[in-house]
């Protein structure tokens, strides 16, 4: 193993145009690189890092988007990827119980071999592990109708920071005490390392109906979406934006219901319904199916040229974006703030849209990159400022990627004297701080 190697694991998807030139973190050379094969040799080396005082990153497929994997001190970076067995897939139970490792497009292929599939499918599906997944409790295009990847977990295994592990069970209702399989989901490896789940899957769609279609504005469409749910329709993809460049002042969304064949054309009778009320122009199936062709092309990318994520863009334009939840009757109030911010700063708005459901919001902000530092800046600090308006206006600050070091110094506002109690917890379980520091504001 060489220096290039290990500088391979020592950053994740993180670009350093997207984190604030005031925030920027140290970053260190790993010590090492580990690839364990079982829960037994991760425990193992969490004993001796223990023993040692050396700081472990847990690292799957490296496509976090906020520095969750960033080796912040010298220390042990934890590869999983030879973690990778499927030791079971129970069709009856509609279960698979995993190493954490594994690719989720690999075990997607596994899976349609059995008739099933993973209902978690994000941008990252040739990418990203089952682990890295359940870490950040990330989305994907069927979150519509399968709900986030924390949502699939029945039950996992994991390797306190004191090298004890811990073994929940994998069924999908409790009343036996506190869920302990959360302190995992989302918790990024800052309170243990996942080693092994057992995941809900799904049966292959009979029936899938896809359809694109171009609304005057971004209100309108909205004003249909809410429709959809409150009639209480559960889209396998809603993917909805006003990109410029595509929709030509209006906003496009791709709709798809999949499932019993008898059961989608119901839905998509009531949800075209609501669409024709609405006056718009369906788009020709042939785009539909071709973004839904292409949805993970861009990890393709990725996965050829991994180190061009976290340098700076070279056509001189900075970006970056915000994924974040609120309720859905303050969406547009929230884009109307948001559009007032963006224009007095300077920054330009991309694109505005929803995925997977009313709730949540994104938008992409570019700004000319003449003066790096000064454009870095005045981006990023638009950034903090459209982040604390929606932790005012009572929402959630990502609903995606999770918090890793570009979004930690906004935890406080996050979640309050929650804070403090994650603090404490993770405390408690890891006394000498070794377990991905410096992550989450924790």
């Amino acid at each position: 193993m060489d220096f290039q190697d290990l500088d391979k694991v020592s950053w994740d998807a993180l670009s350093a145009g997207r984190i604030h030139p005031l925030r920027r973190p140290h970053t260190s050379a790993p010590l090492c690189m580990v690839l364990p094969g079982s829960t037994a040799e991760v425990q193992k080396v969490v004993l001796l890092a223990n023993e040692e005082k050396v700081s472990i990153v847990p690292y799957g497929g490296g496509s976090g988007l906020m520095g969750g994997a960033l080796s912040l001190q010298s220390g042990i970076v934890l590869d999983l990827r030879r973690m990778d067995s499927v030791y079971e897939i129970d069709k009856d139970a509609h279960t698979v119980r995993v190493q954490a490792g594994l690719v989720l497009e690999f075990l997607e292929k596994r899976l349609n071999e059995k008739g099933l599939i993973l209902g978690h499918d994000p941008w990252t599906l040739p990418v990203a592990t089952v682990g890295g997944a359940i870490s950040t409790n990330s989305l994907g295009y069927r979150g519509g109708k399968y709900g986030s990847m924390g949502d699939q977990v029945l039950g996992l295994e994991a390797v306190l920071p004191n090298g004890e592990i811990v073994r929940t069970r994998s069924i999908p209702k409790s009343s036996t005490g506190i869920s302990l399989k959360h302190l995992f989901i989302g918790g990024e490896g800052c309170f243990g390392i996942v080693t092994e789940a057992t995941l809900r899957v799904f049966p292959v769609p009979e029936w899938r109906s896809l359809h694109g279609f171009l609304f005057v504005s971004f209100e309108q469409g909205f004003g249909a979406i809410q429709k959809i749910f409150a009639l209480g329709l559960k889209p396998a993809l809603i993917d909805f934006g006003d990109e410029a460049t595509k929709a030509h002042g209006g906003a496009i969304l791709y709709l798809a219901f999949e499932g019993a064949k008898e059961v989608v054309g119901a839905e998509e009778r009531l949800a075209l319904a609501v669409c024709d009320e609405a006056g718009v122009k369906e788009l020709p199936l042939e785009e539909a199916e071709k973004f839904w062709r292409e949805r993970h092309v861009i990890a393709y990318h990725f996965m050829r040229n991994r180190r061009s994520r976290r340098e700076r863009n070279s056509d001189g334009i900075l970006r970056d974006w915000i994924h974040v939840a609120l309720p859905a009757s303050r969406v547009l109030e929230f884009r109307k703030s948001a559009i007032e911010i963006i224009a007095k700063r300077r920054v330009r708005l991309q694109e505005s849209g929803l995925w997977t459901q009313p709730e949540l919001f994104s938008m992409r902000l570019a700004v000319e990159n003449g003066d790096f530092e000064q454009a870095q800046l005045v981006l990023e600090d638009t950034v903090d400022e459209l982040l604390r308006l929606v932790q005012k206006m009572g929402g959630s600050m990502e609903y995606c990627h999770g918090v890793g070091v570009k979004l930690a110094p906004l935890m406080a506002e996050e979640h309050g004297y929650g804070l403090e109690v994650m603090r404490q917890i993770k405390k408690v379980l890891d006394p000498n701080n070794i377990m991905n520091p410096g992550k989450m504001g924790l």
